[in-house]
């Protein structure tokens, strides 16, 4: 095999799977349409899903039978990388919180310190107000502060030779790309250069703030806190009456608040009911669900003594989550095309960050036919070696 490789995507996903192949020894190029540098208008850019991350690494609206490996070994992956004091990796106490009874996920058993709220003291949940019933949990999470983190992974990727090349690609094109070997990680663009399989094309339309400058939410021992708290349907609801959450992440830079989860179809981006102006605030002509900030602020206020405002100076920002489909959304496989070999990485939905390093692998495992532990180790072997601080 050519130990030339081209990497098709320049979010998360391509950025990261071409970081662990140049690691391991090939020449990688990244060819993408735009780059996050690039891009000053996101949201001109919903469908540029790297925009947007929260990001926390908790396997939201992901779909894949493959879950619990890849996650899990993307998140081993982050932790290793925190004891290197990468850029941006830190960890939350994370909430997930509930006004009603709720089904614990299955990926509650793969986190670490898993706690039920019921085993804690009132006054440390986040809450709307006193003398509320509340079900949940809490557990350990790996979060990655974006400002900090996807900068410092793209500078390591040009540092050790990778290549990003600006360049709007078609399915003809695929053809005559100087490589035999392609990695499709170009999300919503994948159907368009190449045949999906899937029946459906779903893409999850979310609503977030960024609420600059504001403190870093801690508990009595210093620990940061974040939380996803979803109210009874009559509060918060979405179109088919289903309960919804919000959240807040807070990062170094200010605070990153949800949120809604508008199921809608790719390339049919507005089918979605249009918010009304009772339901909705406007702020610098984006509309988002008022309930991202009334709903965050009681419970900011109540439990943390922090408030903010919608006249606050917040930047709200509209993105897509591509599920793919709700079966098994995830693609990670291999076909030819035009005499080339694509391996497909997309359709991560809400956890293009959360499986990145578990997807980097598996596509890996398949180019060099190692085991995957043994390259691991000799990444991480190499990361050891690297100055942390001139990612920075």
């Amino acid at each position: 095999m050519s130990d030339n490789i081209i990497v098709i995507g320049a979010g998360v996903s391509g950025v990261t799977t071409a970081l662990t192949l140049q690691l391991l020894g090939y020449e990688t190029e990244i060819i993408a349409d735009k780059t996050v540098s690039d891009v000053t208008q996101n949201n001109n850019h919903p469908e540029f899903a790297s925009l947007f991350p929260s990001a926390s690494v908790i396997p939201h609206s992901v779909y894949s039978h493959r879950l619990e490996e890849l996650f899990k070994q993307s998140q081993s992956f982050f932790y290793e990388l925190r004891k290197y004091i990468f850029p941006g990796i830190t960890t939350h106490k994370h909430f997930e919180v509930f006004e009603f009874k709720a089904d614990q996920p299955e990926y509650c058993n793969w986190m670490l310190n898993f706690t039920s709220i019921d085993e804690l003291s009132e006054t440390t949940i986040p809450r709307r107000y006193d003398d509320q019933p509340l079900y949940g949990w809490l557990f350990d999470c790996i979060f990655a502060d974006w400002s900090l983190y996807f900068p410092a992974l793209i500078t390591l990727y040009r540092q050790i030779g990778g290549t990003i090349t600006q360049q709007k690609l078609n399915p003809e094109d695929v053809s005559n790309l100087k490589s035999e070997v392609i990695i499709n990680c170009s999300g919503t663009g994948g159907p368009i250069l190449f045949d999906d399989p899937s029946e459906n094309q779903l893409i999850m339309r979310g609503h977030l703030l960024h609420k600059a400058d504001a403190p870093l939410i801690t508990n009595d021992t210093d620990e940061v806190i974040s939380y996803n708290y979803t109210p009874q349907p009559a509060v918060y609801s979405d179109a088919e009456g289903n309960a919804c959450d919000v959240y807040c992440y807070p990062r170094k830079d200010g605070w990153i608040l949800g949120g809604s989860r508008q199921l809608g179809e790719l390339n049919k981006a507005n089918n979605w009911d249009s918010l009304s102006e009772s339901s909705a605030y406007t702020v610098k002509e984006i509309q988002f669900p008022r309930e991202i900030i009334t709903l965050n602020n009681e419970i900011l206020s109540h439990t943390y003594d922090h408030s903010f405002e919608v006249s606050d100076d917040i930047t709200p920002s509209v993105g897509y989550r591509y599920i793919r489909n709700r079966e098994n959304g995830l693609r990670l496989d291999k076909e030819n095309v035009s005499g080339k070999t694509v391996y497909h990485n997309y359709g991560h939905g809400g956890a293009g960050v959360t499986l990145s390093w578990g997807c980097a692998f598996e596509i890996a495992r398949q180019i060099t036919s190692r085991n995957t532990k043994e390259f691991q180790n000799e990444l991480l072997e190499k990361f050891s070696n690297i100055e942390m601080e001139k990612l920075s």
